[in-house]
């Protein structure tokens, strides 16, 4: 290699970007701290990307639907392809994005009412039968000891003390209302961090092309056209992918809390509505969302009736398996264009590395990914002339 200008500039580069990293594996723990640090500073912010990113699926569908097309358009110009961007106009953009917000907290809300109420009345029946449940309980025990004495005679004589068993219910409530007030000042901060992403979503959305064009502007002056052409066309890739996920995913909650609930209501089980709304919630949480509101159902079950909350766990473990290895794979996986396989395969990878946020977003970045991986891949044996062999 001939060590001119050029190469030198590329080895004092290299050098540098060694150096640094270097320096930051010896201090790994420091870097990660400041990380944290500024990654909590800019959480408004990126919360404010995802409120607006959900936001724009709605917003899109009012302003399609609802507005004329071609009326109230202004026009800005675009410096790369020297096509105009069309853009609604303000009173559009804004009418849209209220309804939006409104559509949404209209959703929230609805939920709310159909769940809260009853499982307020669900956790006070619950902890009024918590005595009778263990009476029930020890009787069943009796039972079954029977044919053993030294068993039996040892169940027989336990107390139960159902008075102080609801003091100490009481006691916990109110340790639990105690740690509530200590966190009203977190509470507070983060309302206050909420409203800022909220303003922020907003100005992304009543700007977003002007945003969008700058974003090019950028991207194009300082990259050649060819990796900036493939960059913009990463970034589109992970928006669709990204919003054909959120669609899937929502089909996905339907489908699953209806089934709950319907399948719950043949059986005879009771809390079949707030279970399977619960169920609809915790179904975006991919594959284990399932396992969740079966736990919190099974535990409310368990205080009216034992026999019915067993019967709800074999349902809710058989529901599982249906929506893991077929409603969920099909469902998803169609949407964002991604095999059955993959699905598994990236909610298993993301879920060890990341946990519950690795399972959301590991979906979409593996859609990604394959989506790329699949076009270099035909292109290479179109290139080869052996596409035909495939």
């Amino acid at each position: 290699m001939r060590l001119d200008k050029e190469n030198t500039k590329q080895i004092i580069k290299i050098v540098v970007i060694a150096i640094v990293l270097l320096v930051a594996l010896i201090n790994i723990e420091t870097v990660w701290n400041m990380f944290k640090g500024l990654l909590s500073i800019i959480s408004p912010f990126i919360w404010g990307l995802a409120i607006a990113f959900i936001l724009n699926i709605f917003m899109t569908i009012y302003e399609n639907k609802f507005f004329a097309l071609g009326k109230n358009k202004t026009k800005i110009k675009s410096g790369n392809h020297n096509k105009p961007i069309k853009r609604k106009s303000k009173f559009e953009r804004g009418l849209s994005i209220i309804l939006s917000i409104i559509t949404i907290i209209a959703v929230i809300t609805i939920i709310l009412i159909l769940i809260i109420p009853q499982f307020v009345d669900v956790i006070k029946n619950l902890i009024s039968n918590i005595p009778n449940f263990l009476e029930i309980t020890k009787e069943f025990a009796i039972d079954i000891t029977k044919k053993v004495p030294e068993v039996n005679n040892f169940v027989q004589n336990i107390q139960i003390d159902t008075e102080a068993l609801k003091g100490n219910i009481m006691n916990i409530s109110k340790d639990v209302l105690d740690i509530t007030i200590n966190q009203v000042s977190n509470l507070v901060s983060n309302i206050f961090n909420f409203i800022i992403s909220v303003v922020f979503a907003v100005y992304i959305l009543a700007n977003k092309e002007k945003l969008k064009l700058q974003a090019k502007k950028f991207i194009y002056a300082r990259i050649d056209k060819e990796k900036a052409d493939y960059i913009i066309k990463v970034s589109r890739l992970a928006r669709d992918s990204f919003r054909s996920f959120l669609t899937g995913q929502a089909k996905e909650a339907v489908i699953l809390g209806s089934l709950c609930a319907l399948g719950m209501f043949i059986l005879g089980i009771p809390y079949a509505g707030p279970i399977g709304a619960l169920t609809a919630i915790t179904a975006f949480i991919p594959i284990v969302g399932a396992f969740i509101s079966g736990f919190i159902g099974a535990v409310l079950i368990l205080a009216v009736d034992p026999i019915k909350a067993l019967i709800f766990i074999i349902y809710i473990i058989v529901l599982q398996q249906i929506e893991g290895n077929l409603i969920y794979p099909h469902v998803v996986g169609k949407n964002i264009g991604l095999p059955s396989i993959w699905v598994l395969v990236a909610i298993t990878i993301g879920g060890s590395l990341f946990g519950i946020m690795g399972m959301i977003i590991g979906l979409p970045i593996l859609s990604i990914v394959y989506a790329i991986i699949t076009e270099n891949t035909n292109k290479m044996l179109k290139e080869r002339k052996l596409e035909d062999e495939f």
